[in-house]
């Protein structure tokens, strides 16, 4: 009776079960439910077993969960437990996979680097049209042999299996290929992010190609939902302005949620379940009314504030259950959804007819958008690869296919089966391009040296403690012209757990953010510091707190790091840390062999600082400058008449390291709040006048060539001449040649800049002039990290004396010439 079909539906505990068995006892509901855990439960297992070894490869662990899930699927365990066809596998496993995208999605937004994306949005859309346009002209051609004979089903209109087929060779899975690409850590590249980019865009268009073509076609139907009676169309309108109001209004409602917790690591318990719901009602409210929520969770992820304790809480609280249980059981349906009893060749073979002509059409677009990209064609090829992954998206964002009759039940198994083909050899492709940019970063000179000066400057900070970490960040502030142009910048934290508090309580299992001997502990204190930091500047920055253990362990965790953000510049203080009454000390013996290790094993350009906080003259660097710039000082700028924050030298004397020092106080010099000095000291017994300023000024003047008179093999003396005809004659920074005789002239020079100069930097040495380092020892065998020269103005203990940053130029291991 109707009355009683009304009282069964309110009692049903999975909703995707065919309304026609469910009773007040729904028995079915809990033999699915059932059945769905037992299968979780084994393919996560099954899948971390698979991962053990496939990972030596290289091989993300999608593709083990797929194995795992084609290997529980042929259990028989769905037969075993409750008769399903094919149709009730999609309805038992749809509302799982739309609800996993929902969420994942979500997380993918919020992890983006929207800044890294900003630079390669042109490139992404290159990739992701010339694919789509290349697909879409595959699917028409093939369209039309199709017709008629769809396995072996009548199909519709031509028209409507050629819209289909075209969505169905087009489309991407976004989720596969960011989880791919996150676990990978393909994404600290600029191809990587292309690809991920590409995909995000292919899978956009597909999906409102697929709601307008589900809209036309059930445009003249009436619904049975909430919205009894209207159009589809007019749902579609409805949809967008949702999603658009719940866009714009999440920054400002979440910015208030942060001023709520600040000075907090998490925000309140009810905060974060408001937030959830609010992100769940939104992205729900797409599907009830019939349209894909991916888009609306991806854009709410992508307009989270970053900052603050909000986006953490979030993070910390999705992550884990998605990463240990939702993503598993997602990759692990996609084989679990094959029917074994149903294989054979009139299905398979299609199956594999559709994952290769998805294939050619995407490597065709990528081949074809090489020559915009600047990459070689193999890599295109690699790319259309990834670009070819399928996941569920078909099956279940083109399910109406078949009730409006474009093909047959046996069509759906054989996509399913293209789908599995597809996202299982993208394990190879993705292990195929990092190996090729592991290579890529290993083999090539990361250095600021090598860097013009519009390429972006990857950078990794190190910090020990709060009170040390404004000067990093401020360098990095520094560094950065565009803030919304730069890739975020990693920040690592170590911190150290007292013994006593390790030993009662793991402390991951203590709360952050409270009371611990009158104020918060370490991370929540770094936490605070960074999100000042990240407000002030518009910067990205991405704290990984990790637990200090030694300094030789925390040198290998730092240049690991250095190499995963595929950084050409690692910031780090140095051992040398300023005491109360401006006296320079080593607090800590740990602190000088890290910066030992660091110098001797890292992948790129070290930056070691010596912060003075206490500088009499003003605080040096421990302010973000676009927020608070030092007040009361007037300092103008050497080269012209306009007023600057930090005027700042670098000293030269040659070699790789000193080049170092001066490349990056010329990044330093583009930013307007800088004023750049930089001294060159000469011996006067080499003294040649045609490196001095005078010389060079009257010969451009002139308009000589100094190129003809400077010997090719000079390397420094061509880096300088480069120096001086973009930044010294075009004023932005001032070059002075300090001719000195003896040792005494060099140490008076360098101590003479006390109170000149917030910043001072210098390359480490060892491989500067002889001539020039000669009667310097006992400042050499007293800095043998740091070098005679840093060692000079580092150990200064005046009051007026700078910060210092010494520079060690990365150098690329030369292999042995072919026999």
């Amino acid at each position: 009776l109707p009355g009683q079909h009304t009282m069964a539906r309110s009692f049903n505990i999975c909703p995707h079960i065919d309304p026609v068995v469910m009773t007040r006892v729904p028995g079915v509901a809990l033999d699915t439910l059932f059945l769905i855990v037992l299968q979780a439960l084994a393919v996560i297992l099954l899948g971390k077993f698979l991962h053990l070894f496939l990972r030596r490869y290289n091989q993300p662990s999608a593709v083990s969960q797929i194995l795992a899930g084609v290997a529980v699927g042929g259990m028989g365990l769905r037969n075993a437990i409750v008769h399903v066809d094919v149709d009730d596998v999609e309805d038992m496993y749809g509302g799982y996979i739309s609800a996993a995208r929902v969420i994942y999605m979500f997380l993918v937004g919020l992890d983006l680097d929207l800044a890294a994306l900003r630079n390669a949005t042109r490139r992404c859309a290159a990739l992701a049209y010339a694919t789509v346009a290349a697909s879409l002209l595959v699917a028409a051609i093939v369209s039309s042999g199709m017709y008629g004979s769809m396995m072996h089903s009548p199909v519709k209109t031509p028209e409507l299996l050629a819209a289909t087929l075209m969505l169905a060779l087009t489309n991407t899975s976004s989720i596969t290929v960011s989880r791919i690409a996150g676990e990978l850590n393909l994404t600290v590249s600029e191809n990587g992010r292309i690809v991920v980019g590409a995909a995000i865009i292919t899978n956009l268009i597909c999906v409102v190609g697929d709601g307008l073509l589900s809209s036309t076609t059930l445009a003249k139907e009436k619904t049975q939902d909430m919205y009894r009676g209207s159009p589809q169309i007019k749902k579609g309108f409805l949809a967008l302005a949702v999603a658009g109001v719940a866009v714009w209004l999440v920054r400002p409602a979440v910015t208030r949620i942060n001023q709520r917790n600040v000075g907090q690591h998490h925000v309140r318990t009810r905060d974060l379940v408001t937030m959830l719901l609010l992100i769940w009602s939104i992205s729900s409210f797409q599907q009830v009314l019939g349209f894909d929520g991916m888009p609306t969770s991806l854009a709410l992820g992508m307009a989270f504030p970053r900052e603050g304790p909000a986006a953490r809480s979030i993070a910390d609280a999705l992550a884990p259950p998605i990463n240990g249980f939702v993503l598993p059981f997602y990759f692990a349906t996609i084989g679990m959804r094959l029917d074994y009893n149903s294989m054979s060749g009139a299905i398979i073979v299609p199956g594999m007819l559709l994952t290769l002509l998805g294939l050619v059409g995407k490597a065709i677009g990528a081949a074809a958008a090489s020559t915009y990209l600047d990459i070689p064609v193999s890599e295109a090829l690699r790319y259309s690869v990834l670009l070819n992954v399928k996941g569920h998206v078909d099956t279940m964002n083109m399910k109406f296919a078949k009730s409006e009759g474009v093909w047959a039940e046996q069509a759906l198994y054989a996509m399913i089966i293209g789908n599995l083909i597809s996202t299982i050899i993208a394990g190879p492709a993705a292990a195929a391009v990092l190996h090729r940019e592991k290579e890529a970063y290993r083999t090539r000179h990361q250095a600021v040296e090598s860097l013009g000066a519009q390429q972006e400057l990857r950078m990794l900070a190190c910090a020990h403690n709060p009170h040390a970490t404004p000067g990093i960040l401020s360098l990095v502030e520094l560094l950065v012209t565009v803030p919304q142009e730069q890739p975020a910048v990693p920040v690592l934290h170590f911190f150290e757990v007292p013994r006593e508090r390790a030993a009662r309580t793991p402390y991951h299992q203590r709360t952050r953010g409270g009371e611990d001997k009158g104020g918060p502990d370490a991370i929540t204190q770094m936490n605070m510091v960074v999100d000042v930091f990240s407000r002030a500047t518009g910067i990205s920055f991405r704290q990984a707190d990790v637990v200090s253990l030694g300094a030789t362990r925390d040198a290998a965790v730092a240049c690991r790091g250095a190499e995963d953000a595929h950084a050409s510049l690692v910031l780090v203080p140095c051992y040398k840390e300023q005491r109360f009454d401006g006296k320079m000390a080593c607090r800590l013996e740990e602190r000088r062999k890290l910066n030992h290790d660091m110098l001797a094993a890292a992948p790129c350009t070290v930056g070691l600082l010596v912060d003075r906080p206490y500088r009499a003259s003003g605080t040096s660097f421990q302010t973000p400058i676009s927020v608070a710039p030092e007040s009361g000082r007037t300092l103008v700028h050497p080269c012209s008449d306009r007023t600057v924050t930090h005027v700042i030298a670098a000293v030269f004397l040659g070699g790789p390291d000193d080049r170092e020092a001066v490349s990056f106080a010329s990044r330093l010099a583009e930013h307007p709040a800088i004023g750049l000095t930089v001294f060159r000291f000469v011996k006067r017994s080499t003294y040649d006048t045609v490196t001095s300023s005078t010389s060079r000024a009257s010969a451009a003047a002139a308009g000589d060539d100094l190129d003809v008179s400077i010997q090719e093999c000079d390397v420094d003396e061509r880096f300088l001449w480069r120096f001086y005809e973009n930044y010294a004659a075009r004023e932005l920074a001032m070059y002075v040649e300090k001719v000195v005789e003896r040792p005494a002239d060099v140490v008076e020079t360098l101590e003479g800049m006390a109170g000149m100069f917030s910043l001072v930097v210098v390359g480490r040495g060892g491989r500067q002039p002889v001539e020039l380092m000669a009667g310097l020892d006992r400042w050499e065998e007293a800095g043998s990290e740091i070098g005679p020269v840093a060692e000079i103005l580092a150990s200064n203990e005046s009051l007026e004396m700078g910060s210092v940053l010494i520079m060690q130029q990365h150098t690329v291991p030369l292999t042995p010439p072919c026999q």
